[in-house]
């Protein structure tokens, strides 16, 4: 038996037309998904489309991400402080593209989930951890021992970190996917993986694709995202272009200038100024290319 994990996906709809294909053309029928389906790349739709497909016609593990609790809490609690700007206007552009029929799916998501079937060993999942959908397991790190410490079963596959990896504690064994949208590494080739299942065992299978890239840079341009967020558009596209990611870095340089100038910040108040400011810093340009310069 044959599982591709999908996880992180993040709107990227080009990366994940060829995820499908790809585990299509080796005769996959199971599908499972680890949350982070939409904010950051442009026309969420068309992920969603995708991700109704495959629930559809396909064996589908799904379950929630912390950017669809994002999603769903800013409902919730009367579409708060969301605006335009590089701060939160990515997640912003990504709700006002999104329909009823998507939150309500969201809202019915697990956050985690255990697959058992007859004949194969029992296995957990997740988006960050089993009981935080935002927490961050890296390998040899003290809360990812922990956490597969407690695992009721022997396997624990999740996303969250877009840090494609494998690791085992104490007989236990934690797989990342990594990301299909946002993917790190690998010079920014769609990742995900293969579990193939033996009956005693599962093995992973890490998969990294290359992919029309060009077809989800264009869609940025000519979307409204680049509008609603462009310091954090720019970002997105570099991290698609060269599967190195800034956006924390950007991110925290804006808001130190912001404080530095003003005395105060407060997210997601950072002026574009700042934001333009910390992307020059970082020799990226407004369509996500690198901007020439010297190393000395």
């Amino acid at each position: 038996m044959d599982i591709a994990v999908f996880s992180d996906i993040h709107g990227n709809y080009s990366a994940l037309q060829a995820c499908i294909d790809h585990a299509m053309g080796k005769g996959i029928t199971n599908f499972l998904l680890l949350g982070d389906y939409v904010t950051d790349c442009p026309n969420p739709q068309k992920t969603m489309e995708l991700i109704y497909v495959l629930k559809q016609y396909f064996n589908t593990y799904i379950i929630r991400g912390n950017r669809e609790e994002y999603l769903l809490n800013y409902r919730r609690n009367g579409e708060g402080n969301w605006r335009k700007g590089s701060a939160s206007g990515a997640l912003l552009y990504t709700y006002e593209n999104l329909t009823d029929k998507d939150f309500n799916f969201f809202e019915s998501l697990p956050n985690y989930g255990t697959f058992e079937m007859k004949g194969f060993p029992s296995f957990e999942y997740c988006h960050g951890s089993p009981t935080e959908t935002a927490e961050l397991l890296y390998k040899e790190k003290r809360n990812t021992k922990k956490v597969l410490s407690h695992l009721k079963t022997g396997y624990l596959l999740h996303g969250h970190t877009h840090v494609q990896e494998t690791y085992i504690y104490r007989g236990k064994k934690a797989i990342n996917p990594g990301s299909v949208g946002i993917p790190w590494y690998h010079d920014g080739k769609t990742q995900f993986c293969i579990l193939h299942g033996n009956g005693k065992t599962w093995e992973e299978e890490l998969i990294q694709l290359d992919y029309n890239r060009k077809e989800i840079i264009r869609a940025f341009k000519n979307s409204e995202i680049c509008q609603y967020a462009p310091a954090w558009a720019a970002v997105s596209m570099h991290t698609i272009r060269t599967g190195i990611d800034l956006n924390q870095t950007v991110l925290l340089r804006a808001m130190r200038l912001c404080e530095q100038e003003r005395g105060t910040v407060k997210w997601p108040n950072i002026p574009e100024k700042y934001w333009a400011i910390a992307l020059k810093e970082n020799y990226i340009d407004l369509h996500g290319k690198e901007i020439p310069h010297s190393e000395d």
